[in-house]
């Protein structure tokens, strides 16, 4: 039974019931302030959840609820609402309540939290979003940009639905602790990506408008008029990865979590950066990359000192000429998209040829190579986005080409997910593009394909256990409705 019982008839559990022992529910003073300052605000929580109550020796004992006890006497709260144990319940029920009403059987989508949720008020309600590797919050590496407790990052980063969202608060804080311990900017090939001065100079471009209309100049004519190198090269830092295009280490995560094995052995025929390269090798695995750059591999060989990975210069189409066939456990490969992004003179660069066909016959050729290296019952992940003919404006079908070239050679495509991303000169780039009746893409295919029998997937990749609490945070992440 329910009822309201004045404050000065309750008694905190200090362990005077024979069997039971005191309360074991800690809070600190500054949770403890918030607490009182939640019943503050919202009185009527106390009607919502009651304390639970056991009459011993003509008093009280409040069983669960001892910290709402203790802030309501406090505040000068009169009574509280309470439901009374039954006279005849067993000590063992009694402790049984004390500890299963402070226990949490579920966990935080932390996820949802950090994305729906003011981050201010959560923490004003005692709720901590992100916590450090020592428990406390601030800085500390990756331990910073993980969930804390949170089954659903622990087994799968994100909830493993077909589009991954970059823009998300916890990927961003994610991402930008892995870019701290990878370091890579892509030193090797600045300005490679960003060509026009209107997005490598966003912020110049946007507070001279006013002074250029005036001079009835164009924003390239301001810049070689009236803006010195040191200011030019101030503006472009700014822009996120000095306008290279790096590879996402949260995406690159999910791809040896989601796709690879415990530990594993992977490599890349179009290596590239070193953000794939020292993922997998800091959660253990084996990494073999072939990029055919000397600096960038230089670069990249520097960074992952001291870890099981390794770079080496040659074509990505010879890249059975280093890996020896059927020994590797994941092909992950994000290859150049034509002319794109230009990354050296080599004639041999698939980047660099004069022709699509002639670039996809590289990318075919190193694709079927690379093939040859997995193991049967493996998966290939392949990061890929369409082109545009700089000629016409229509699209290569870069994605599709890649689907057949994999189907071709054994490996249909098995999953395909979206991978939207975050561009701090989308808007520019839309309202360049719109003139042309053309959309700014935001968003990558990741293609996931499958070598072997499908039937034996559960056999060589163990299951990943999960409990109704992470149904429903997919469900909730997803926006569909209770089934």
């Amino acid at each position: 039974m329910i009822q309201k019982i004045e404050i000065s008839k309750l008694k905190p559990n200090a362990g005077q019931i024979e069997g039971l022992p005191a309360n074991p529910r800690q809070v600190n003073e500054a949770k403890f302030e918030k607490l009182k300052k939640s019943l503050t605000d919202d009185p009527e929580m106390l009607e919502l959840r009651e304390l639970l109550v056991f009459l011993y020796g003509g008093q009280y004992v409040v069983i669960a609820g001892n910290m709402r006890y203790r802030a309501a006497l406090e505040l000068g709260i009169n009574a509280l609402p309470c439901k009374i144990i039954p006279p005849t319940t067993p000590v063992s029920k009694l402790k049984a309540y004390a500890i299963k009403d402070n226990a949490s059987f579920g966990d935080w989508d932390y996820d949802m939290l950090a994305n729906e949720w003011d981050e201010e008020e959560l923490s004003d309600w005692g709720v901590d979003i992100w916590q450090t590797g020592d428990g406390e919050n601030g800085t500390g590496g990756m331990a910073y940009s993980k969930p804390a407790n949170n089954p659903l990052t622990e087994r799968f980063v994100v909830p493993p639905f077909s589009i991954l969202d970059t823009r998300k608060g916890y990927w961003q804080k994610r991402k930008s602790a892995w870019r701290e311990l990878i370091g890579d900017l892509g030193e090797s090939r600045n300005d490679t990506l960003i060509q026009s001065p209107e997005i490598k100079y966003k912020d110049l471009y946007q507070s001279t408008r006013e002074h250029r209309e005036k001079l009835g100049i164009s924003f390239v004519e301001y810049l070689d008029k009236y803006v010195s190198q040191d200011v030019k090269d101030r503006e472009a830092s700014k822009i996120l990865s000095q306008g290279v295009s790096l590879l996402d280490p949260v995406m690159a995560e999910i791809v040896c979590r989601w796709f690879g094995l415990d530990t594993c052995k992977t490599f890349d025929c179009f290596a590239g950066d070193s953000v794939f390269g020292y993922v997998s090798a800091y959660l253990g695995n084996e990494f073999t990359g072939i990029e055919l750059r000397e600096e960038q591999v230089r670069l990249n060989n520097e960074r992952v000192i001291g870890m099981s990975a390794r770079y080496i210069q040659d074509d990505g189409q010879n890249v059975a000429n280093h890996i020896n066939t059927n020994s590797q456990d994941l092909l992950f490969s994000c290859p150049p998209y034509f002319d794109l992004e230009k990354y050296s003179d080599l004639e041999n660069d698939a980047s660099n040829q004069d022709t699509y066909d002639e670039f996809l016959a590289i990318i075919e050729n190193a694709f079927k190579s690379a093939i040859s290296c997995l193991k049967e019952n493996r998966f290939a992940v392949i990061v890929v986005g369409d082109v545009r003919d700089k000629k016409t404006g229509f699209y290569y079908n870069f994605i599709d080409d890649v689907k057949r070239i994999f189907k071709q050679n054994g490996m249909p495509l098995y999953n395909e997910i979206i991978l939207i991303e975050t561009g701090a000169s989308t808007a520019l780039r839309a309202s360049r593009y719109m003139e042309s009746r053309k959309v700014a893409k935001m968003h990558q295919n990741i293609l996931v394909f499958y070598k072997g029998n499908p039937l034996k997937i559960k056999q060589y990749f163990k299951k990943i256990e999960y409990e109704s609490e992470d149904l429903e945070l997919f469900r909730m992440d997803s926006g569909d409705e209770p089934v």
